[in-house]
């Protein structure tokens, strides 16, 4: 060995020894015998009086522990949260127990960012009931990073708290409007919780802590009814006002019932498990039955069989003891009938309920949740929600208004421009064309109502703002904090006086206000093809929602007979093949759909292939056809006019029927009874699976809002509904008749149908000049 070899020896040995001690000063990296490197840690130092901030921030690790879910309360109730633009915030609510309210400590938050987010100026921030429990630089390009928040004492109440995030963005490089539109922080549902200690974060006592279910890892809510005797059809009536009784309790957006006769041998974040049934049936499941459901009907918490979790259970010694004791809990929370509800329950948009505006109204911004804000940036958007009635009818004519009261700084350029969205289509463009800056006083802004449905609607505003600074874009140009645009909460909107009638059928009214179902005193007819977990699941799901969306639990009456319906609006819910060819009818499925939906692939394979060539064919000859004529002066007419073909029409045309293609695996239709007094609707799937997975689909609050027309099919591998719109329509009245809202019905029928109004028009303007002449001659001019 020469002098060299030892001399890299002991460098060696130094660098080694040098390395350990550093790790092992290094308290941010856990040393680990493995010899696997630990997440890296950042230390945030608390700062004495000021806002509490991230205690901790982790990357992903391959290697972790089991997290304790039942220590979290996950507060995003979708599959994912993107916080988009310049600015960009979200409120949940989240229901606490007293327990839950009074023991949860932290607040955790995963998140990720685009690349293209500077850091040093870009902010993202958490706010609990009003109050900022912590803020963090936007800096999580490379993963998924979770942030720890310490909560102050007696922040949380019992009951609904809102939890709110708010992210401020500036790109690192550009300076343009469209730069913007690349801005994004994903926040993970599975990584955003309350923590809660175990010994209360799952312990439920009375039916008022239902509410407090709360949330799955991917915003899901799921109810496991566990029916021993589910064939029973003494049992379907309990079981669907159950279900509709514990929707309105827990009022989540995206909740789903699955009907068992097993006890499932645990339960996840955002499940209850609810046992229905005699005591005779619950016994053997569950030792800890109430000795008094042998005698007396009973609905309260026991302990689950493992002793991990609470269970509800209904029981008495028979059915109709059964159905007492679900009244008994419904009956509390149920609208009656002659009560008008003034907001819609729907809390997961923003975590407050939304006006239900049924006619001229005027609502300040405050009013509606919208703050008095200052904007730096370069496209600012906000917004707010109202609720429309299920008889609103004036898509064709009608206007709202919006009147802003706003001001912009001198360096805003002519240019520039104010955009209003309903719905997520734009309604109106108001440009900005002064210069120096100025201030909108009650502007005026009006918006087409055509997109606005029944239910819940959201109107978003949206400021485009021109500089030259951006068009120079000199670094750091894009961390001025300099407002250049302020909206005020003194602004208004106005909704005007609007036509009162229901069209039928719709399926958007029944999805947003549960029309034309809930307000009907007589119990509506339920037919279910068969009494398995499938169906009943998906007829419990169906319900549920319905309930939540009509603000009240509709009385159903299950009917062992589609035929024995008759002339009553009613709910059938069944596989393709065993509905009737009467019902499918009356709703406009195909008749072959029966036995082809759902069939062989070859076959499907042979109709496309078919389908295709027709349209190879079809465009061949369309330069000589006087069919493609006809459809080129349509596309014309609809591009340059923005109107379409079937409004230049004297009278409507039939509904077309639908047959669900290969990829549909679930469908919602509505039509009228034979004699069209009634309303049914049809939930109809290939196969029992197919039935209860599309119900869970549709079931997802952004997909239920899709319902409309009068068929919404479903399809496995897309995630919007394709929905055919209605030609024919039944106005049913639900106003008393007076003179005035007549006029508005007409005004948009004719409004509507085109050619109708100019051959009014000129019926008038013949019979204006025969009774003009017949009036001159009477005085004795010649005409």
């Amino acid at each position: 060995m020469n002098v060299l070899t030892v001399k890299a020896v002991f460098a060696g040995l130094a660098f080694a020894l040098s390395a350990s001690v550093a790790l092992a000063q290094d308290t941010s990296v856990p040393f680990d015998m493995s010899g696997e490197r630990g997440p890296t840690i950042e230390k945030t130092p608390k700062v004495e009086g000021s806002t509490p901030t991230a205690q901790e921030t982790k990357q992903p690790e391959k290697k972790a522990a089991t997290p304790d879910l039942g220590l979290r309360r996950y507060i995003i109730s979708a599959k994912s949260l993107l916080l988009e633009g310049e600015v960009a915030s979200h409120s949940f609510p989240l229901f606490l127990t007293p327990q839950q309210a009074g023991s949860a400590t932290t607040i955790n938050l995963g998140y990720s960012n685009a690349v293209v987010v500077a850091p040093e100026i870009s902010r993202l921030s958490v706010i609990v009931n009003d109050a900022v429990v912590g803020e963090v630089p936007v800096q999580s390009a490379e993963g998924v990073k979770d942030v720890r928040f310490d909560l102050p004492a007696g922040l949380l109440r019992p009951g609904i708290n809102r939890v709110t995030f708010n992210a401020v963005h500036r790109h690192r490089t550009d300076c343009t409007i469209r730069s913007t539109y690349d801005l994004w922080t994903s926040l993970d549902p599975s990584r955003t919780y309350l923590t809660v200690p175990r010994d209360t974060s799952g312990r439920l006592l009375t039916t008022d802590d239902i509410a407090a279910i709360g949330l799955g890892p991917t915003g899901q809510t799921k109810f496991v009814m566990v029916v021993p005797e589910m064939g029973q059809p003494v049992a379907t009536n309990a079981l669907m006002r159950l279900s509709q009784g514990l929707a309105l309790m827990a009022k989540m957006p995206n909740q789903t019932f699955d009907l068992t006769d097993t006890l499932p041998a645990t339960a996840g974040a955002g499940e209850l498990t609810v046992l229905v049934g005699t005591a005779g049936d619950l016994a053997p499941l569950l030792p800890g039955l109430p000795a008094t459901a042998r005698s007396s009907a009973v609905a309260t918490f026991v302990d689950a069989p493992a002793g991990d979790r609470k269970v509800f259970v209904v029981s008495g010694p028979d059915w109709p003891s059964i159905e007492g004791a679900v009244e008994g809990m419904v009956s509390p929370i149920d609208r009656p009938l002659g009560v008008t509800r003034e907001a819609l329950s729907v809390r997961q948009r923003n975590g407050t309920d939304m006006p239900l505006l049924s006619g001229e109204t005027s609502l300040s911004f405050s009013a509606l949740g919208v703050r008095t804000g200052e904007f730096s940036g370069r496209r600012y958007r906000t917004g707010f929600d109202i609720g429309i009635p299920p008889d609103f009818y004036a898509d064709a004519y009608g206007e709202a208004t919006l009147l802003l009261d706003a001001a912009y700084s001198p360096e805003v350029l002519p240019g520039s421009h104010i955009d209003i969205y309903v719905n997520g289509n734009i309604a109106t463009t108001v440009p900005i064309t002064n210069r120096n800056g100025g201030i909108f006083r009650h502007l005026p802004i009006r918006v087409t109502m055509r997109h606005f449905r029944p239910g819940p609607n959201r109107i978003d505003i949206e400021t485009a703002l021109l500089t030259e600074a951006d068009k120079i874009c000199a670094p750091g140009a894009s961390a001025s904090d300099e407002p250049r645009f302020a909206l005020f909460d003194s602004s208004e909107f106005r909704m005007p006086r609007f036509a009162r009638v229901a069209q039928l059928p719709n399926l958007a009214a029944l999805s947003g206000t549960g029309f034309p179902y809930n307000g009907q005193v007589d119990p509506m007819a339920l037919y279910l093809d068969r009494l398995d977990a499938d169906t009943l699941s998906t007829s419990a799901t169906f319900l549920g929602k319905m309930a939540v969306s009509s603000g009240r639990a509709l009385q159903v009456r299950p009917e062992s007979s589609a035929l024995a319906i008759g002339e009553r609006n009613a709910i059938l819910v069944g596989t393709i093949s065993q509905l009737p060819p009467l019902v499918l009818g009356q709703t406009h499925i195909a008749a072959e759909s029966a036995s082809a939906w759902g069939g062989p692939v070859d076959g499907g394979g042979q109709h496309g292939a078919t389908q295709e060539a027709f349209d190879e064919w079809q465009s061949r000859v369309r330069g000589s056809s006087w069919r493609g004529q006809i459809s080129a002066f349509e596309a014309w007419l609809q591009e340059t006019f923005d109107i379409p073909l079937s409004s230049l029409r004297l009278l409507p045309g039939a509904e077309s029927l639908v047959a669900p293609g290969d990829t549909a695996r679930f469908l919602v239709a509505q039509g009228n009874s034979p004699d069209e007094s009634a309303t049914w609707t049809v939930l109809s799937a290939p196969t029992g699976a197919d039935l209860k997975a599309g119900m869970v689909a549709v079931a997802q609050n952004d997909r239920w809002q899709q319902l409309d027309g009068y068929v919404s099919l479903d399809s496995k591998d897309v995630d919007a509904l394709d929905t055919r719109p209605v030609s024919r329509t039944r106005f049913v009245a639900t106003q008393p008749w007076t003179f005035s809202n007549m006029r508005l019905v007409a005004a948009n029928w004719l409004s509507s149908n085109i050619l109708a109004y100019a051959v009014v028009f000129c019926v008038l303007s013949i019979l204006l000049g025969i009774a003009t002449s017949g009036l001159l001659r009477r005085f004795g001019r010649e005409v």
